[in-house]
């Protein structure tokens, strides 16, 4: 009677090993159950914008994640009312790390140029960071879904506002010197947010496939004897806080050119041509172009 037991039992042990060992498409993988499992996108509700760009993207996409603006023209001057609200973290290069802290913070958007030091830092802390910098209309279009994705907002409407302010682009062809300044004489080439618009809005940028020499990406020093040489149909002159307009027409070779001959010369902003501060800038400069492109 014990051996029978005894046979019975080992007999029960057996099939339940050989079900324990049964062939794998009978079975959970719980591996492959486990890679299907994704984590949760955290969506930042808590944003401090370093950039001009960066805070007006994140209030045309969902102002309340707008937590702090930085210290300049547009933040204080151009859209005062719009941020009255909101705290100043600093300006370009005078960040107030210690504030973003405190604010709790868990999104930071900063120039890839001027701020790199301060981003790697809050980094270094724990915060989300995106570091931007706009040489082109495909930058922007990138950095306005990038920016939709972060904090969870449909970048639909904005890009939408993009296209419309690229349509009906008028023929063109025209040969056009870009002169951002005077000391010493820099003008954009193609590796630029201003030489992307002018191949965009069709202009013959003649300083596009110049090597850039200057300490700017994108931007190069023209002697007298290469403005002369390329004597441009239009001459485009950047006004901003620290460059007058009149100051381009004391330079000893201005009179010589066709554009100024034949007033062909037309006043930009820095906060447009140069560098998008916001959707409006954008807008603004693209209208001007399409103009300019007509006359």
């Amino acid at each position: 009677m014990n051996k029978y037991l005894i046979a019975v039992v080992t007999a029960c042990l057996v099939a339940v090993n050989l079900v324990g060992c049964s062939s794998p498409q009978n079975r959970t993988n719980p591996d492959k159950n486990t890679s299907q499992v994704q984590a949760p996108v955290l969506l930042a509700n808590r944003v401090v914008a370093l950039t001009p760009l960066g805070a007006d993207l994140i209030y045309n996409l969902d102002k309340s994640k707008l937590l702090a603006v930085p210290v300049g023209r547009y933040t204080d001057v151009i859209a005062k009312e719009k941020f009255a609200k909101l705290p100043r973290i600093g300006g370009r290069g005078n960040i107030n790390l210690e504030k973003i802290v405190a604010l709790k913070s868990d999104l930071v958007i900063g120039s890839e140029t001027f701020q790199s030091q301060a981003l790697n830092r809050l980094k270094e802390l724990g915060i989300n960071t995106v570091a931007h910098e706009t040489r082109s209309w495909q930058d922007l279009k990138k950095l306005t879904e990038d920016l939709a994705t972060r904090i969870g907002a449909d970048p639909k409407p904005i890009l939408s506002k993009y296209e419309s302010f690229v349509s009906q682009i008028p023929d063109n062809g025209k040969s056009v010197l870009v002169l951002v300044s005077t000391q010493p004489t820099l003008s954009p080439n193609k590796n630029s947010w201003s030489g992307d618009l002018l191949e965009k809005f069709k202009y013959k940028n003649v300083t596009a496939d110049l090597q850039a020499n200057s300490r700017f990406q994108g931007y190069l020093t023209l002697s007298q004897e290469q403005i002369l040489a390329t004597n441009p149909e239009k001459i485009f002159i950047i006004e901003s806080d620290n460059v007058n307009p009149e100051a381009f027409k004391k330079l000893p070779f201005w009179s010589q050119l066709q554009a100024t001959q034949n007033n062909q010369v037309y006043i930009f902003h820095h906060d447009g041509l140069i560098s998008p501060t916001s959707v409006r800038t954008v807008e603004e400069v693209t209208n001007q172009l399409r103009e300019v492109a007509s006359n």
